[in-house]
């Protein structure tokens, strides 16, 4: 659960603390650099991390990006968390709060609250 957005990690998140903890082997860090590398390359980055995310929002794939070979790659990082046995659930929700930000491929938003509990 990540502590700034109250939200669980995403798998880029989930699998960059696997590297960044060293858990992983020279190889797979390797590996992992050139997924990244490629990634920031080719999916947008919302603009909003350029500034440190200060409404935390969270970034979900749409589902109809899922089958695009783009989001292919996200094999490498599916078969890294399940090696070093990170929990991974897929998540899907069709209200995914106030939308920042929206792309092919991912929408970006922030949970609203009413009245002490979240929705979305």
């Amino acid at each position: 659960m990540s502590p700034y957005t109250g939200e669980r990690y995403g798998i880029f998140v989930a699998v960059w603390h696997l590297v960044r903890d060293g858990r992983v082997t020279e190889d797979e860090e390797r590996e992992y650099w050139d997924h990244r590398n490629w990634y920031e390359e080719h999916l947008p980055l919302p603009p909003f991390y350029a500034e440190g995310n200060p409404r935390r929002a969270i970034t979900w794939f749409k589902e109809s990006a899922m089958e695009h070979p783009l989001l292919s790659r996200l094999s490498f990082y599916k078969g890294l968390a399940e090696k070093y046995q990170l929990r991974m659930e897929v998540e899907s929700t069709d209200q995914p709060g106030e939308i920042l930000y929206e792309d092919d491929f991912q929408v970006a938003a922030v949970r609203v609250k009413l009245a002490g509990r979240v929705e979305g």
